[in-house]
């Protein structure tokens, strides 16, 4: 087979472009693999190649001078620009990513984690890639307490060895995503995962065709729950505690906690704080470390960050088939209206909102005066202090001699008896006259029915 005319390398456009080249390397196929093309010569542009090579020597691959043609190409690196990033299917390649929005729904220990999205221009790269899937994914790698630095994984992956560390990094040429350690923290990605939305708004669903290499191991459990910031707008938060070591003298966890709410300008990241658990050999609570929550909220009108307390005292480490994490009481709220309110023996005026929440409105002061009688009147049963009553001794009731107050009972100087004996006689009349109506309308039902009969 003869070969000619092979096109001559472009000039390349200032700025870049398609690169420019010296040489043109040939590829065929074997008569019985039509999948594999092997390095069969290499020829200047513009000259005329002819194959004369048998298939058996263009194949052994144990000669130094032969060569298997890569379909897949070079690998990625940190430095690969996204929109270079191309997928091959079989003789057709595809590009991957092209500039626009790209969003992330991620799942964790069967939990969503919310939709996270990244900007793709000409300039993001596959470390803004990883970057973003390990932030999206509520991935534990910042060393918060230096005495106890995140755990790493054993590597069980046949050929490999050592220990891996959480995050997400790229592995001869592979997305490689590592997630910390326990099964609830096990990272799924589904095909559907990713969606890239262009700057004509037309939506793809870019496959990355992620697998599982090594399953989440280690006794764990977990819980969602909400909380409030101070505009009282929801945040949901997950926690999730798995076992890190034992000893002959106590048990430890690490909790992980992650917000999908987490807002920090320029960031994606949802993880919210990370700590640990001891338990003594009966199984009761010890000591937690790192229990504050830290939530920004930057980009919201609310205080940031949203700051709160893990109480784990209540949390046992006892032996159990199945682990379990739940939140059982918090001294946060959703914004209410006062729906009631009820006045205690003490004067203690308590309100009671529409989310449940009670609270201390006020407290009832009372007075005393030496000489009651010397009071002036104004009007609508009300008085005021005159120059015969002495000073005012102003106090909570029941003490200093003051009066007390009764929860729930009328005044009887505030109470209009004339006008309530009045209103209960009508009340009275009105019953009575509304029973004999009933009385004579059965009258007449019954006399209908016996003039039918």
């Amino acid at each position: 087979i003869t070969l000619s005319d092979f096109p001559t390398p472009p000039t390349p456009p200032s700025g870049g472009g398609f690169p420019a080249y010296d040489s043109v390397r040939i590829y065929r196929n074997l008569a019985g693999d039509q999948n594999n093309f092997y390095l069969v010569g290499e020829v200047a542009p513009g000259e005329t190649f002819t194959d004369a090579q048998t298939d058996a020597e263009i194949s052994d691959l144990s000669d130094p001078g032969n060569q298997l043609l890569d379909m897949d190409g070079p690998a990625v690196n940190s430095n690969t620009l996204l929109t270079d990033v191309l997928r091959r299917d079989g003789l057709t390649y595809e590009q991957i990513f092209s500039e626009g929005t790209l969003s992330y729904t991620g799942r964790k220990g069967g939990s969503n984690l919310g939709t996270k999205e990244l900007e793709i221009t000409s300039t993001s790269t596959m470390q803004d890639l990883l970057d973003f899937i390990e932030d999206a994914s509520g991935i534990q790698t910042l060393q918060i307490d230096a005495a106890n630095p995140i755990p790493r994984s054993d590597n069980n992956m046949e050929g490999e060895s050592g220990d891996l560390a959480a995050g997400a990094y790229i592995q001869d040429g592979k997305i490689r995503l590592v997630s910390n350690n326990g099964e609830a923290n096990a990272v799924d990605i589904e095909l559907s995962a990713f969606r890239l939305t262009d700057g004509l708004g037309q939506i793809s669903t870019p496959n990355l065709a992620f697998g599982v290499q090594q399953e989440a191991i280690g006794q764990s459990a977990s819980s969602d729950f909400v909380v409030y910031d101070s505009l009282g707008v929801p945040i949901n938060v997950r926690v999730s505690a798995t076992l890190e070591s034992r000893t002959d003298q106590a048990t430890i966890y690490r909790w992980y906690a992650d917000s999908s709410d987490n807002s920090v300008t320029g960031s994606t990241d949802i993880t919210v704080g990370t700590g640990l658990i001891q338990f003594d050999g009966n199984g009761n609570f010890v000591t937690a470390t790192e229990e504050t929550i830290s939530v920004n909220r930057q980009g919201v009108p609310s205080v940031s960050p949203l700051q709160f307390e893990m109480d784990f005292s209540l949390v046992s480490g006892l032996a159990t088939e199945e682990a379990t994490l739940a939140a059982t009481q918090q001294d946060g709220s959703e914004p209410g209206v006062l729906n009631s309110f009820a006045v205690g023996d003490d004067g203690t005026i308590r309100g009671v909102f529409s989310n449940g929440i009670s609270r201390d409105l006020g407290q009832l002061q009372l007075a005393r005066f030496a000489n009651p009688a010397g009071l002036e009147a104004r009007g609508l049963n009300l008085y005021g202090e005159g120059v015969n009553t002495g000073l005012p001794v102003i106090g909570q009731p029941g003490e200093n001699g003051i009066g007390t107050v009764i929860g729930g009972a009328l005044e009887l100087s505030n109470t209009d008896i004339g006008k309530d004996l009045v209103e209960l006689v009508l009340a009275s009349t009105q019953y009575r006259g509304n029973s004999r109506v009933i009385t004579t309308t059965q009258q007449l039902i019954d006399e209908l029915l016996n003039l039918r009969r």
